[in-house]
C-alpha cells in the first residue's frame, strides 16, 4: 500500500445496477461491433427478418409460423448477452470500466457516473479522489464478477492509501455484495456496506419471468422491460393489426426467448431469483444433463442466500456495518403476475430491508399483531410502519434500514432525502442507525426531485430577469424559493410538495421565457 491516507473518510466503491454498466460486443480483432448492453438493437434488421412472414400472418389472420419466426429474431438479436450452458459468456465483450477515481475521469465519464448514481453531495465531502464506480457485466458469473471486484478494491486501497473501503450496493449490486462477501470476506476489507435499493434476496420479477407467471394484458410494459421505451412503443403499435390472441401468444414466446437467451443460463440472473424460488426453477432449467456446470455456480450463490444471516453475523463480527435504503408500498412492475408483493415496483420489499415484514400488499399487520420472530432486543424501539403495514424488526439489521412509502426503484436516486442518508452513513461514524438523528426517521415518504434539481432550476437560474415584469419576476422568484426550500425538508408525507413545486416551477418558466425572448 502507498502512503496512508489520513483523511477520516473511506474510500466509496459503487457497485451499479443492472442497467448502469456499458459493455461492447467485440470482433475477433477486439474491435468494437457496438453496444452488447445497453441493448443495441438494429430495429430495421428485425423488421426485415420477420415482415414476411407477418405480412403473411396478416393476410391469412392466422399464425402460420409467425411468432416462430419472431422468437427467433429475437434470440438472434439478444445474442450477444448470451451465455453457454456451463454458464460462460458466449461472445467476446469488453466492459466499459473507470479503473481510476471520479476526479480521475473525463467530464463525460463522470457526468454519466453521477446520472447512474448522483452523490455529488457525497464527493463534495470526501472529495472524488475517494469516489470510484465499479462496472461489471450485468449477464455474466456472479462469482467472477466478485473476483473481479476484489482486484479492484485492492486497487482503491492502494491508490488511497486506506486499509479498507465502503460499498454501496445498488439494485442487482446488492446480489453481487453477498457474493463478494461470500468469497473475499475474510480479506476483512470492508468498512460498511450501505445499500441502495438492494436486491440482496433477488427479486420476484425474475422468478415470474423464469416461471412464466406474468400478466399480458400490459403488453408496453413488458416489452420496455425488455428491449426499452422506443422500442416498446413501436412493437405495441403494431400489435392492434394482430388477429385475436395472436398478441398474448407472441408475448409468451417473446418472454421465453428472452428467458431462454439472457436468463436461465447466466449465473448472474440466477443470483437475482429469491432463495425461496431457486428450487423449483432449478429443477425447470438446470437438470437437463447439459447444465451440470452451471448448476454448481448457481448452486454456491443459493447456499450464501439461503445462510444471509449467517454471513451477515459473520461480517458483523468482523466489523463491516450493514444499512438499507429501500421503497415500499407498491406493487410489482404491472407485467409480474406476483400482485400481492409488497416493493418498490421491482425489488421486494424483504429482499431490499434484508427480511422485514409486510403482508400481502394492500393489507395491513392485524391490530394484534406481535412480533414472534424480532431481531430487535431492545423492547422501546417500534419498528411496525405507521401505516402499519410493514414490521422491521424481523430485518437482520432493523436499527438500520430506512424505508420510503411509495417510492419507485429507478426514482429513488433523485430522492434527496434517500441520498443524504447514504451521505450521513459515507461520512459521519456516529450516524450508525435511525435513532442518529432524528431528521431521517425510519419510515418516510417517495419523491422526486429529478426534474426540479437538473432541469428546472439550472433554466431558472441562467434566465435574464431584469427586463421582466414585476409580476413575472417576483411568481418565478417565488416558484425557485419553494423549490429550494423543499431541499430543506426530510421528513416527507408524500411526493406531492415536490410534485407541486415542479408544476409551479415549470409555469413560471413558462411565463418568464416568452417575455425575455421580446427582449
Amino acid at each position: 500500500m502507498g502512503v496512508k491516507c489520513k483523511c477520516g473518510y473511506c474510500p466509496t466503491v459503487i457497485l451499479p445496477g443492472i442497467g448502469q454498466s456499458k459493455v461492447d460486443l467485440l470482433d475477433d480483432e477486439g474491435k468494437r461491433i457496438k453496444s452488447a448492453w445497453p441493448l443495441d438493437l438494429d430495429e430495421k434488421a428485425l423488421l426485415k427478418e420477420i415482415l414476411p412472414s407477418a405480412l403473411k400472418m396478416l393476410a391469412t389472420r392466422k399464425d402460420n409460423g409467425f411468432t416462430d419466426t419472431v422468437a427467433a429474431a429475437i434470440k438472434k438479436a439478444l445474442d450477444p448477452l448470451a451465455c453457454t450452458n456451463e454458464g460462460i459468456v458466449k461472445n467476446r465483450l469488453r466492459v466499459v470500466s473507470y479503473p481510476y477515481s471520479l476526479a480521475e475521469c473525463t467530464p463525460e465519464e463522470r457526468r454519466y457516473i453521477y446520472k447512474m448514481v448522483p452523490l455529488e453531495q457525497l464527493s463534495e465531502v470526501v472529495g472524488e479522489s475517494h469516489l470510484y464506480f465499479f462496472s461489471y457485466h450485468s449477464f455474466g458469473q456472479v462469482y467472477e464478477t466478485a473476483k473481479q471486484l476484489h482486484s479492484y478494491i485492492q486497487m482503491v486501497k492502494e491508490k488511497t492509501g486506506h486499509d479498507k473501503v465502503n460499498l454501496v450496493p445498488v439494485s442487482l449490486g446488492g446480489s453481487l455484495a453477498v457474493a463478494y462477501l461470500d468469497a473475499y470476506g475474510y480479506k476483512n476489507d470492508i468498512n460498511r456496506v450501505v445499500n441502495f435499493v438492494p436486491a440482496v434476496n433477488g427479486s420476484t420479477v425474475v422468478a415470474d419471468l423464469m416461471e412464466g407467471k406474468l400478466d399480458f394484458s400490459n403488453p408496453a410494459e413488458l416489452f420496455e422491460f425488455i428491449f426499452g421505451s422506443g422500442t416498446a412503443e413501436k412493437i405495441c403499435s403494431y400489435l392492434k393489426f394482430f388477429p385475436s390472441g395472436m398478441a398474448d401468444l407472441l408475448l409468451k414466446k417473446t418472454v421465453a426467448a428472452a428467458v431462454e437467451v439472457i436468463a436461465c443460463n447466466s449465473p448472474q440472473i440466477w443470483a437475482v431469483v429469491p432463495h425461496e424460488k431457486y428450487t423449483s426453477l432449478r429443477a425447470k432449467y438446470l437438470c437437463d444433463g447439459k447444465h451440470e456446470a452451471l448448476r454448481a455456480k448457481a448452486d454456491r450463490f443459493h447456499r450464501a442466500h439461503s445462510d444471509l444471516a449467517s454471513l451477515v453475523k459473520r461480517e458483523q463480527e468482523r466489523g463491516v456495518e450493514f444499512f438499507s435504503i429501500c421503497g415500499y408500498g407498491r406493487q410489482l412492475i404491472p407485467f409480474c403476475g406476483s400482485r400481492d408483493v409488497n416493493s418498490d415496483t421491482v425489488v421486494d420489499l424483504k429482499s431490499a430491508s434484508l427480511g422485514a415484514y409486510s403482508p400481502a400488499f394492500g393489507e395491513a399487520l392485524p391490530a394484534d399483531y406481535k412480533n414472534e420472530h424480532s431481531n430487535c432486543s431492545n423492547p422501546e424501539h417500534n419498528h411496525i410502519s405507521p401505516d402499519r403495514t410493514v414490521d422491521a424488526s424481523t430485518s437482520l439489521i432493523p436499527d438500520s434500514v430506512w424505508f420510503f412509502k411509495g417510492q419507485i426503484h429507478d426514482d429513488t436516486a433523485y430522492n434527496d432525502v434517500a441520498l443524504l442518508i447514504c451521505r450521513e452513513l459515507l461520512t459521519n461514524k456516529k450516524f450508525n442507525s435511525v435513532y442518529s438523528d432524528p431528521r431521517f426517521p425510519q419510515f418516510n415518504g417517495a419523491r422526486n426531485i429529478r426534474k426540479i434539481k437538473y432541469n428546472l432550476l439550472p433554466q431558472a437560474r441562467e434566465l435574464d430577469v431584469s427586463g421582466l415584469p414585476e409580476a413575472v419576476k417576483k411568481e418565478l422568484c417565488d416558484a425557485v424559493s419553494e423549490c429550494e426550500k423543499l431541499f430543506s425538508y426530510t421528513i416527507v408525507e408524500d411526493n406531492s410538495l415536490a410534485q407541486n413545486a415542479t408544476e409551479r416551477l415549470a409555469a413560471a418558466l413558462d411565463s418568464a421565457k416568452p417575455q425575455e425572448a421580446i427582449k
